[in-house]
């Protein structure tokens, strides 16, 4: 009896299967030809941290702001990071949206600190002056943009000069912000300017004696670098001298005219300082 209970369930099996192929070529043959078929793929994936939610330049980072999510494997951004622990305590030098990927290129230096100190680069120094809606370009210095610095003389009895006493200067911040969304104009009272140690003396001594004004300037353009003076041989010891070239004029003959009693003459000389005749 066992023996026939096996016979049959191998019948019915093999029917299930050809019914199954039946059905499978019927739904085949049915389909558009033009039609694509799908066929889904498993894209390795793996853990990066992005930001939890928008984070301002200067925050400091931690759990409440960062997660973890799967970011496809092929096309992890350098520099990312795989764990929480790795970013917490760094700080933000750009903003950061919701679900944007945290870079080491940027985060500050570890232990650099919180806020405006963590913006500014090695070597540099923040310094804020005093401006207006003229000095401030009508509002439109913002931050991360580039200004020159103009240097005012004001001479009593004198008429004023002005000579380019900064050139090409990041501005960190306005009033209290480091950064403007929207990027429309915006007059505050202080605009914070990121220089180095040798331009801060030069900026602190003339908002002291004289006024200053600045200057909106493309980021791209870089600072035109000064001429250098040119090379002379000195006309005997042939030792290069620096300093400008000089031409001096060739000289004119002059000529006088003397009259002698009912006669009159004319006598040429080299030039006007010789008295050697032609």
């Amino acid at each position: 009896m066992k023996k026939y209970g096996a016979i049959l369930a191998l019948i019915v099996a093999v029917l299930s299967g050809l019914i199954a192929v039946f059905l499978a070529n019927r739904w085949l043959s049915s389909r558009p030809e033009n039609e694509p078929l799908v066929i889904r793929e498993t894209v390795p994936s793996t853990e990066i941290v992005v930001a939890a939610r928008d984070c301002e330049v200067g925050m400091l980072l931690s759990s409440d702001n960062l997660t973890l999510t799967e970011w496809p494997k092929a096309s992890v951004p350098k520099g990312a990071f795989d764990n929480v622990a790795a970013v917490q305590g760094r700080v933000a030098v750009t903003r950061l949206k919701a679900g944007q990927p945290i870079l080491s290129a940027e985060l500050a230096a570890p232990g650099s600190g919180a806020g405006l100190v963590a913006t500014i680069a090695k070597g540099k120094r923040a310094m804020a002056i005093r401006v207006d809606e003229v000095i401030g370009v009508g509002g439109f210095i913002l931050p991360n943009s580039f200004v020159d610095v103009i240097a005012i003389d004001e001479k009593s009895g004198d008429k004023p000069t002005a000579h380019t006493l900064l050139e090409r200067i990041e501005v960190l911040a306005i009033a209290q912000e480091t950064y403007n969304e929207e990027g429309k104009p915006k007059v505050v009272k202080t605009v914070t300017l990121q220089v180095d140690p040798e331009q801060a003396k030069k900026l602190a001594l003339q908002t002291h004696r004289g006024g200053v004004q600045l200057t909106l300037r493309n980021p791209l353009e870089e600072p035109q670098p000064e001429p250098k003076p040119q090379v002379v041989q000195a006309a005997k010891k042939g030792v290069p001298v620096l300093g400008a070239r000089i031409r001096i004029p060739k000289a004119k003959p002059h000529s006088v005219e003397v009259i002698r009693r009912s006669k009159a003459s004319e006598i040429e000389f080299e030039n006007v300082e010789s008295d050697k005749k032609i």
